[in-house]
């Protein structure tokens, strides 16, 4: 398969795997390849064998915290223009603000609109991927 035909993969990062596998669904259904990682170590290794187009990050996770992954992520310039798009239920300003300064392209609260959160992963990826 040639990258042209490839749709973009969407790297979803969530240590509730129903709402991770109902977030996936609604991706796909929209053409999107998703995939589903259930914690930030698992985020990491996903990071270097997909190479996704964009990642949907919890904040609130076993063993390493979407923070630590953001702040990784972004240190080690693997993917200093990879979207991230950070989904919590994590409401306060301090946090918001941190995860911008982390490199967080949107920040989403739960509960979210599933159909929301679609339009925002697809209003980040570049024009000729969606």
């Amino acid at each position: 398969m040639t990258a042209r035909a490839r749709r973009p993969l969407i790297l979803v990062v969530e240590d509730d795997p129903a709402l991770g596998e109902v977030m996936c669904t609604a991706l796909k259904d929209e053409g999107l390849e998703a995939r589903l990682a259930q914690d930030g170590d698992e985020a990491m290794r996903a990071v270097d064998d997909l190479s996704p187009a964009c990642m949907i990050l919890d904040l609130m996770m076993p063993r390493r915290d979407g923070f630590s992954v953001l702040r990784e992520l972004r240190a080690d310039g693997r993917i200093s223009k990879l979207p991230v798009i950070v989904v919590t239920a994590i409401f306060g300003l301090s946090e918001r603000l941190y995860a911008t300064e982390l490199g967080a392209a949107d920040y989403v609260t739960k509960p979210f609109d599933l159909d929301d959160l679609v339009g925002r992963v697809r209003a980040l990826l570049s024009p000729t991927a969606a």
